[in-house]
Parts: structure tokens; sequence; C-alpha cells
């Protein structure tokens, strides 16, 4: 997940990103974080989808963009970006809902940050929730939306990612379901699981996905794995997903 900050008051970005390191570790999330001082410059490096949180201070440098100009802007293409407003004041509060899922008031307190980021619930879910698993008797973390297919083994489980794979044990395929519930994952086979969003191609027998891997769909499984595959590929055609 990526995670802006636009900010021109350095002590007031320095709290917010050390509020929001806590909140990443303490709920165990993945995120890049980006700063920026003022409105020209985060337009300047953003583009559709890129950030699925910002935060934006309403009031910034003078004579420059405001916080409720840059958020117009953004609304005008992205209108899946979670954006939170800072601020000093609750006097565009009314104003600001129109492009803000949540408004923070100056000083940020942790509390008031968590409060904000479970607004952000979907975005979260979807791209910055990690599950942690033993690799060569260590604990690791893995982003779960960067996972391809799991293939379990008896109790291993061979997690592909794109570009590497990694043999993790101790992990039934009842604990790898529960943990992988309600996201882009389908179990196909007695032995697969698979994420949707990597699936380039779906046959009678098995899914093909864009790192050329393909995936046995069980006959068991086959009813299922196709709904969601429909499911899933629909919301991505109609920008639900991204």
């Amino acid at each position: 997940m990526r995670i802006a900050i636009c900010e021109d008051l350095y002590d007031d970005a320095r709290l917010l990103g050390e509020n929001l390191d806590r909140y990443l570790d303490a709920y165990g999330l993945s995120a890049e974080v980006f700063r920026f001082s003022n409105g020209e410059e985060f337009l300047q490096n953003f583009e559709v989808d890129k950030y699925q949180i910002i935060f934006m201070d309403i009031y910034m440098a003078k004579n420059g963009l405001t916080g409720l100009d840059v958020a117009q802007k953004i609304r005008s293409v992205d209108k899946n970006v979670a954006l939170i407003f800072t601020t000093t004041s609750d006097e565009y509060i009314l104003a600001g809902y129109s492009f803000a899922v949540y408004y923070i008031l100056k000083p940020l307190t942790y509390e008031n940050l968590v409060l904000a980021m479970d607004k952000c619930r979907v975005q979260i879910e979807r791209f910055a929730k990690t599950m942690e698993i033993i690799v060569d008797r260590q604990p690791i973390k893995v982003r779960i939306r960067d996972i391809y297919c799991i293939e379990i083994i008896k109790r291993n489980c061979i997690f592909t990612f794109a570009a590497r794979k990694l043999t993790a044990v101790g992990i039934s395929m009842d604990e790898l379901t529960a943990k992988l519930a309600g996201s882009s994952f389908v179990q196909c086979h007695r032995s697969y699981i698979i994420n949707i969003l990597y699936v380039r191609k779906i046959t009678e027998t098995e899914f093909i996905l864009k790192s050329g891997e393909r995936v046995p769909i069980g006959r068991k499984y086959k009813a299922t794995a196709q709904k969601v595959y429909r499911e899933i590929f629909a919301k991505l055609i109609q920008g639900e997903i991204v």
C-alpha cells in the first residue's frame, strides 16, 4: 500500500509519520509512505491509483494551492483513493466531506489517527494486510496481495510471488483459508489456493497465472472457483479493484 502525506509544516509531518508507523506496526500492516511539503509538489508526483490513502493538510503555504484545491483535482480523476484532511480549524469540514473520508483536527493524536485509518478499512484490507509465515525457522511477514498462489503439501506451503517462491511450514489448508477469507483468493484444488488478481486465463482444467504458472482446478472446487473468478474479474473491469 502507498500512503502520501502532504503537509507544509515539518513538525506536523513528522508527528503524523511517527504515529502512522506506530499504527502500521501495531496492526501488522505493510506500506510505503511518501511525504510532500506542498500541493504543487504532490500533484507533480500524483497519478491515478498510485496512492491508496492520502493525508492532506488544508492550510498550506500562502499563495499556494490549499488542500481543498488539491483534493478537487484528485477527485476529478481518482474516485477510489481514501483522502483524509488534517487541519487546525473545523471551518471547512462541511465543504471537505465532499472529498474526504475523514477529518483530523490538529494537534494530531494517535487515537484520532486510528479512527481515521479505520475509515480506510477497504484500502487497508486490500493493499496492506500481511501474514506471518515460518521460513527456515524464522518468522517473516509477507504482504497478502503479493501472493500469486499457494501450494499445500501436508504441512508445507509453497508461496509463489512475482519473482520468488518461499516454502513455509506449519500451516494447514484450513488455517490458510481462514487467513485469506474475504480477499481475492479461492481454493481451486485440494492442494492449491490462487489469487484471482493474477490470473491471466482460465480453462476447464486450470488457471494460467500472469507469471505463466499453471494451477490445476479440482472437480470438487470447479464451480466455486469459476464463480469467484467471474465476480472478481467483473470488479477489476469496473475499476472497483486496482
